[in-house]
């Protein structure tokens, strides 16, 4: 057997391309790169969801949402100046919009950031998202790949004026773009990149387009919806297609892109009527673009996807204190290596103590699903393993077997997978309930009992709306925890907090304790993903289902894809649906709010692109759940198969529709939410016939109507109040069991040659 150790020096020269540097996990920037390469599939961000197609946009047909976060980075930018150290790429933005003469007039800038909202947080700013919609929005439309730096750090008021108005003089332009950092042939170029994509309103601009001479008052500056070199090649021969080099803007003293194309007598623009010219430009002068920012503004290295990232990874203190459950994800990037060469993942751990004194230190993993960008694809490995509290866990390696039997071990550039178990947030003791509006919000912590006098801090971030500017204020509250009891060799510390219900969608939470000043945190969890009760602590709920994700799929209201139980609801998260679909063996989320249950999956939905699914799930708008007639598909892998119970005496004779006005039996009826199927035939009694509809009724009968008629076994799929493990019918179908006829005569024993019965 192979063994290969995975070093960041091996991969960088054949993983990646060679500028950019194998990450070391964690890494500030890991939420940004989580939305920069997971668009589909298992945990797909959705981010670019908004620009997918290139041509797409949720206001309708007039706009072009991939132009317009182009045009808001722009703008944004284009106010700054880079020998004073003021202003650039920094969200300012966000208040300086509006019409009536300012800057920025029309829609374009808050529908951008109302789009990217549902990504602010504290690890992702809204400065850092919008540099990040620039490489969005160029790779969807076909564009070069834009490389992206975190670090950014959002404005708290208006910046400077300054933004280029068409009206502008050619040497007005010139100065503008200089003060930005660009000289003439850069602003030519950034111009032209900006320029490819969308086009001008004549609603926010009549002196360049005037109302009702094109389709939807909405002129292209090319003849493509493509990020190419269309709007270059086109000038330059002299095809004026392009509103800002035609007629009317000419007239009225607004032919912008001419002013800033001919600054150096056609020269650059000409050169960037190449294809390969244009895009090698575009992907320097873009990443320039996002890259002005005031003075004091750290940035990182460019933004790469790890080759392997740990993702969602949770000690919490188990049992009767003697255990720490330990599970989360590993995502293995796949782009040059598929997920079905992988034989296995597995965690090489070490102890608390940095030793590998234990039994094999090993955990496996179980393969979870798949995810893709546009450039790159994962495959997600689940953990989830049971450690003994005093030994517990400070690190792991990764290793990957193939199914050539080649071992890959990723050590994380040398520093390994860290974990700590000082403070860990207790999920099943942490909940949020609307009822208690006293304390809706609950969350318990376990803090070591080696931390001298410690200091147990919640604190939260809550998006708290404003009347300013469409994004909301990044809002922090640090609540003291107190002292709950101590069980093993830690103590559980627990605060409440009267969170808006509104706000459990977004809210981002941590959990600290500072002790001799040094704070360590179990940092990022999210409001959203916690249950609707706190379970006492050494019981066995509520816990979150574990499940497998499946695709995307077509689905109708006249062929579900899951015909179990359904439900509705403005707050919908994937871990919410799967917790009411815990039975099941399959779950599915649909149009944002829209949960359904269900054992199989139905016949004629088909598998379609990740794409399709893109609707933000309602209680959580950081994840995809499904489409219009679009169902993302899980499959519970903690599944009981369940069945139609045999009863002794009786044969399932299958599923039969039944009604109200015509019953299938009608001797007796008798309902309880316990119900189950032997519970069902002891009512009953030994009639003829019995049977079980719609989770917890019971109906008895001498006959069986010869009204009701046999329907497919899917229709039967509701499941026992009682018992989760058998079937109940479904609505108006009811499970039928006849009595099997006692034999009669002389027949052999099968146990016995010698007895007669």
């Amino acid at each position: 057997m192979m063994i290969a150790v995975i070093l960041a020096t091996l991969w960088a020269t054949s993983a990646l391309p060679k500028t950019w540097a194998l990450p070391t996990w964690p890494s500030p920037a890991d939420e940004l790169e989580d939305l920069m390469f997971l668009h589909t599939g298992y945990r797909a961000r959705g981010f670019a969801a908004g620009v997918t197609p290139c041509s797409f946009s949720k206001q309708g047909p007039s706009r072009i949402a991939s132009a317009e976060w182009l045009r808001t980075a722009f703008h944004d930018m284009s106010t700054g100046n880079v020998f004073t150290g003021v202003g650039g790429l920094d969200a300012s933005i966000m208040y300086e919009i509006g019409g009536n003469g300012g800057e920025n007039p029309g829609p374009t800038f808050n529908n951008t950031l109302e789009t990217f909202t549902p990504f602010f947080s504290p690890r992702a700013s809204m400065a850092d998202l919008i540099a990040l919609g620039v490489h969005t929005a160029v790779r969807s439309c076909g564009g070069p790949i834009v490389k992206v730096r975190a670090g950014r750090i959002d404005a708290t008021s208006r910046g400077p004026v300054g933004v280029p108005q068409p009206e502008n003089s050619q040497r007005t332009f010139i100065n503008q773009f200089a003060r930005t950092g660009f000289n003439i042939s850069e602003m030519i170029a950034l111009t032209a990149c900006g320029h490819t994509l969308g086009g001008v309103h004549a609603q926010d601009f009549p002196q360049i387009v005037k109302p009702g001479t094109v389709q939807n008052d909405f002129q292209l500056f090319d003849s493509t919806p493509e990020f190419d070199e269309k709007v270059a090649s086109d000038f330059v021969k002299g095809v004026h297609t392009n509103p800002l080099a035609g007629a009317l803007a000419r007239t009225n003293t607004r032919d912008s892109d001419t002013k800033v194309f001919t600054a150096d007598n056609n020269k650059t623009i000409t050169a960037l009527a190449d294809p390969a010219a244009f895009r090698d430009t575009c992907a320097k002068m873009l990443q320039r673009m996002i890259e002005v920012v005031p003075s004091g503004v750290s940035l990182t290295v460019p933004i790469s996807p790890y080759e392997v990232k740990p993702s969602h990874l949770q000690l919490a203190l188990a049992g009767n204190g003697s255990t720490l459950y330990f599970s989360g994800e590993i995502r293995v990037r796949t782009t040059l290596q598929p997920a079905s060469a992988i034989a296995k993942v597995q965690l090489l751990f070490k102890d608390r103590r940095g030793g590998t004194d234990c039994d094999s230190c090993t955990i496996g993993t179980e393969h979870k699903g798949n995810a893709a960008g546009f450039d790159d694809k994962f495959a997600f490995y689940g953990v989830s393993a049971s450690l003994p509290v005093d030994t517990s866990i400070s690190s792991f390696k990764v290793q990957i077997t193939l199914a050539s039997g080649k071992v890959e071990v990723y050590d994380n550039n040398g520093f390994e997978y860290r974990v700590q178990d000082t403070i860990m947030l207790q999920p099943k003791q942490s909940c949020f309930s609307k009822a208690d509006s006293a304390g809706n919000l609950t969350i318990t912590a376990a803090v070591r009992d080696t931390v001298a006098s410690p200091n147990v801090t919640l604190a939260l971030f809550m998006k708290i709306p404003r009347d300013c500017c469409v994004v909301p204020a990044l809002k922090t509250k640090l609540i003291a925890m107190t002292k709950q009891r101590s069980i093993g060799p830690y103590t559980l510390f627990s605060s409440s907090y009267a969170l808006e219900p509104f706000l459990k969608s977004s809210t981002i939470f941590d959990v600290s304790v500072t002790s001799g000043g040094k704070v360590i945190l179990d940092s990022f969890k999210r409001t959203a993903e916690l249950g609707s009760t706190c379970a006492s602590f050494g019981s066995d709920g509520p816990t979150k289902p574990e499940f497998n994700y499946e695709g995307c799929f077509t689905d109708s209201v006249a062929s579900r894809t899951l015909t179990g139980k359904a439900s509705a609801d403005d707050e919908m998260t994937i871990e919410k649906c799967g917790s009411q679909c815990k039975d099941y063996q399959f779950f599915g989320l649909e149009y944002g709010r829209e949960c359904f249950c269900g054992n199989t999956k139905g016949s004629r939905s088909v598998k379609v692109e990740e794409s399709e699914c893109s609707m933000a799930c309602g209680g959580d708008k950081s994840k995809v759940c499904g489409a219009q007639d679009r169902l993302n598909l899980y499959k519970n892998t903690a599944w009981i198969p369940t069945i139609n119970l045999d009863i002794a005496g009786y044969k399932h004779l299958g599923c039969y529709d039944d009604s109200r006005d015509s019953r299938a039996l009608s001797e007796s009826f008798v309902y309880s939410d316990k119900m189950t199927v032997d519970m069902c035939a002891s009512f009953c009694g030994g009639a003829n016939y019995f049977g079980v509809e719609y989770y917890s009724e019971c109906y008895c009968g001498a006959t069986l109507s010869p009204r009701s008629s046999k329907q497919p076994e899917t229709d039967c799929s509701f499941l026992c109040s009682g018992n989760s493990t058998q079937y109940c019918g479904g609505s108006d179908r009811i499970n039928v069991y006849m009595k099997e006829p006692v034999p009669s005569g002389c027949n052999v024993d099968a146990t016995s040659p010698t007895r007669r019965v």
